[in-house]
């Protein structure tokens, strides 16, 4: 018998139902997914996988594409738009081990190659193709606005550059106005490029890997070189923002310092350092719901251990633990010999198993110590055309994060900070 109800599925009706759509594929679309990566030269590339692959299996497929050796230093990320009571974007990066599927929920997979790790050193950097790599993030990171740089820091970094695509300087070839045309950093002043133009002739002599090293070393004694930074408050409920190097922690406060209840800038360019932390002075990371704590051991005048936690509150759960992992990986890539064993699962372990599961930089170092091999030859690209699309801008309305999935409940403690350390 049948009573009074009944049930209309419109989106069988209409055809949406992804299920029904993708039934009605040939099989082989329904084995496969196609992930789009953006490189740092401009080029992109489609890679077919199987659709339970997992992210360990794309990041494979792109360094051997790229033929990169010292690939640890580098990721995958991608925009996330589903993330339920977020307004902004998120940038995560790919999960090794994770679906892509899961992680990135629907297409279209688009993805960007980036330097994930940024070596305190260039000269820890084996091969000349990984230092290019380097270089061209860093050009990405001061046109994007995320690595902030003082006008006369800017027109150095930008004659290497110049000498590194233009060799050295000849007044036969290079007239008036051979910059035009070419970015080199944001907010380029009216004289920018004849300033650069000026210092051009003094690096006469310097292939395209030295003016590349030189950029590289002027660029790390930048205060944001390297750091993935996230929107905190303290405990006064001023609004900072907290990031992690290879050498610590480091936290930001907007200029001019702001309090409760005023409109605060986070553009990074906006920013000052107010406080650092190194690595040694770290006891303890952990984090519950959206606080992030920092438990750091200090000596005093009369040389006595003071230990001290510091509070942090975060914008959402997932940025908080996006923060947590942040700086475990930072960490154990830059501090420890060997990444430490993932905690057994347990019945009543309510807390996140995560640990950096790649290869330390030390690790990486000795890999390719073992390996008999020449640099390749590559071909450089040029400003007009690598700088000019595809740029993947964090932005003040950008936020870091990861893929995880976090529990309201979830109390995370970091790995022993004290063990395996390397110089």
């Amino acid at each position: 018998m049948r009573f009074g109800s009944g049930t209309y599925n419109v989106r069988d009706s209409e055809g949406l139902n992804p299920e029904a759509i993708l039934r009605q594929q040939p099989s082989s679309m329904q084995r496969t997914i196609s992930c789009r990566v953006f490189f740092l030269d401009g080029s992109e590339h489609q890679f077919s996988l199987p659709r339970q692959a997992r992210g360990g299996e794309l990041l494979d497929r792109v360094y051997d594409y790229l033929e990169i050796v010292e690939r640890d230093y580098f990721g995958l990320q991608f925009l996330s738009l589903l993330d339920p009571g977020e307004d902004t974007q998120q940038r995560k990066w790919m999960d090794a081990e994770k679906s892509i599927r899961k992680q990135m929920i629907c297409p279209p997979y688009n993805l960007y190659f980036r330097v994930k790790f940024y070596v305190s050193d260039p000269a820890k950097l084996v091969e000349e193709y990984t230092r290019y790599h380097l270089f061209m993030q860093l050009r990405k990171d001061i046109l994007d606005g995320l690595l902030p740089v003082s006008e006369n820091s800017s027109i150095l970094l930008a004659s290497y550059v110049v000498q590194s695509e233009f060799g050295d300087f000849s007044a036969e070839e290079h007239t008036d106005g051979y910059l035009e045309g070419l970015s080199f950093a944001p907010n380029q002043t009216v004289d920018f490029h004849e300033r650069v133009a000026a210092l051009h002739p003094q690096h006469v002599g310097m292939v395209p890997s030295e003016a590349e090293f030189a950029f590289i070393e002027h660029a790390k004694r930048l205060d944001l070189y390297g750091v993935e930074l996230f929107e905190c408050r303290d405990i006064v409920d001023s609004t900072l923002a907290v990031g992690a190097n290879a050498f610590g922690m480091i936290v930001f406060a907007p200029e001019p310092p702001c309090g409760r209840g005023r409109v605060v800038d986070l553009t990074p360019s906006k920013l000052r350092k107010i406080s650092e932390f190194p690595w040694s002075c770290i006891m303890k990371i952990s984090f519950k719901r959206k606080q992030f704590y920092i438990e750091i051991r200090t000596v005093t005048d009369d040389e006595t251990e003071k230990d001290s936690v510091l509070t942090f509150h975060c914008f959402s759960s997932p940025a908080c633990k996006s923060l947590w992992k942040t700086c475990v990986e930072h960490h154990t890539f830059f501090r420890l010999i060997a990444p430490p064993i993932k905690p057994a699962k347990g019945i009543f372990n309510l807390g996140s198993r995560f640990r950096y599961s790649g290869r330390t930089e030390f690790q990486t170092m000795e890999e390719v110590k073992r390996r008999s091999r020449t640099d390749r030859p590559f071909v450089r690209s040029s400003s007009k055309t690598s700088f000019a699309r595809h740029t993947f801008a964090g932005g003040s309305g950008t936020r870091s994060s990861d893929s995880s999935r976090i529990s309201s409940d979830e109390v995370v403690d970091s790995p022993d900070l004290s063990g395996r350390v390397y110089a």
